[in-house]
């Protein structure tokens, strides 16, 4: 999250499986980071809120245990409250972790957020 907010785009794709962070999939993800964006706007702050354990399941089968953090972000569209980034986050597979997907959470206009991400 903190690449995202200090506008590192390119460091926050680094840190994510080999699938997504090298082409092709490298690719797709750099096309794809400009409408994620659109959707919520930039991050300019996070605030942790809330964080998920579970699984990753794969299209082949292969399952890996995940955790899912939850943060709060002012975006350079909407204040605090009403854009919310969700980061999951697995073993890598020679160490350490890595994202295997990351995006915005938007609370409908009206709606209340979820007690877990005020």
């Amino acid at each position: 999250m903190s690449d995202l907010v200090a506008n590192r785009t390119g460091a926050a794709l680094d840190r994510m499986e080999p699938e997504l962070s090298r082409p092709p999939g490298r690719t797709e993800m750099e096309k794809a980071l400009p409408g994620l964006f659109d959707y919520c706007g930039r991050p300019l702050d996070s605030e942790f809120k809330h964080y998920e354990t579970g699984f990753k399941l794969y299209m082949n089968g292969r399952r890996k245990p995940m955790q899912k953090f939850y943060y709060a972000a002012k975006t350079d569209q909407h204040p605090k409250g009403v854009c919310f980034f969700a980061v999951e986050v697995v073993p890598g597979d020679t160490g350490g972790f890595q994202v295997t997907s990351f995006g915005p959470l938007k609370a409908p206009t009206g709606e209340q957020v979820p007690d877990f991400l005020r």
